[in-house]
């Protein structure tokens, strides 16, 4: 259960604090994903349930205490936490994340940015908006810092220069990210990125979206009622909003021709978790 929307985004950080044994530690490493009230993160500092840290974020060289919640999954880089704001709305990420109380209804979320005064926050967009947003790829929207109407862009990951370098021969995808929930179906190609444990990603393309779902078509052959994390719209090269959607629909698949799939979102339960967020496994 969550009470806001988690941003798979890569964000520079440091933590420090004191060992079992009272060894004080300070680790460089970075959040991989990112909620109102948490994080996940990872760290080669062997990190136990219920320790209290300190987590300098780098990008905005805010400073706030936090607890881990415990280890989620490890990796040769070093194990993945689940980590809790102890302080009370901190926005240590500079990032501004809406409230989830099970009444939102939007097509699609995007971490969009003001491009007057670079304000970023996750923004609930409905069809008519998002249709709008990939005709232009920008939105005309009110900003509260600036307190007029501004122009608004999809936010890019700003990669640190030594991990941008190593992917630096990766090709440029068309950027784009998106997600539904119910109503009148409005025909929109756009890449959708479908993840699970079970079968990792595949990015598809959308052919239509509602308030309370999307359909897309895809090769694989997958079970009615599976439970993926969708990113709808999708992009490579900027931070997406996984979403959790369930397959209630499935056709095709006959001779070779690909499989035509229905999901439907599964609603924001109204009550919070500890942390805030639902972590899934990642790739880092």
């Amino acid at each position: 259960m969550r009470s806001s929307d988690r941003l798979f985004m890569e964000v520079p950080i440091i933590i420090s604090g004191t060992d079992p044994t009272g060894k004080a530690f300070v680790e460089k490493t970075r959040a991989l994903v990112l909620s109102r009230r948490g994080a996940r993160i990872i760290a080669k500092q062997p990190l136990i349930p219920q320790q209290t840290l300190k987590l300098r974020c780098l990008k905005t060289a805010m400073d706030t205490s936090v607890r881990v919640v415990g280890p989620i999954m490890g990796e040769s880089e070093g194990c993945h936490y689940g980590i809790a704001f102890l302080e009370p709305e901190p926005n240590v990420w500079g990032i501004e994340f809406p409230v989830l109380d099970g009444t939102e209804d939007p097509a699609g979320r995007l971490v969009l940015e003001c491009t007057n005064c670079h304000s970023q926050e996750v923004a609930h967009l409905d069809v008519f908006e998002l249709e709008v947003f990939l005709a232009n790829q920008c939105l005309i929207r009110a900003c509260t810092p600036c307190d007029k109407a501004t122009l608004w862009i999809q936010s890019e990951i700003v990669e640190e220069p030594a991990r941008a370098a190593s992917s630096a021969s990766i090709p440029k995808q068309p950027r784009h990210s998106i997600q539904e929930r119910k109503s009148p179906r409005i025909p929109l190609k756009v890449e959708v990125c479908l993840r699970s444990a079970e079968f990792g990603d595949e990015v598809v393309l959308s052919v239509n979206v509602s308030k309370g779902g999307f359909r897309v078509t895809s090769q694989k052959d997958y079970a009615l009622g599976s439970i993926f994390e969708a990113a709808l719209p999708y992009s490579p090269k900027a931070a997406n909003i996984f979403t959790p959607a369930r397959i209630v629909y499935k056709e095709g698949g006959i001779g070779g021709a690909p499989f035509a799939y229905g999901f439907s979102y599964i609603p924001s339960p109204m009550a919070p978790s500890l942390t805030g967020m639902q972590i899934t496994q990642t790739k880092s």
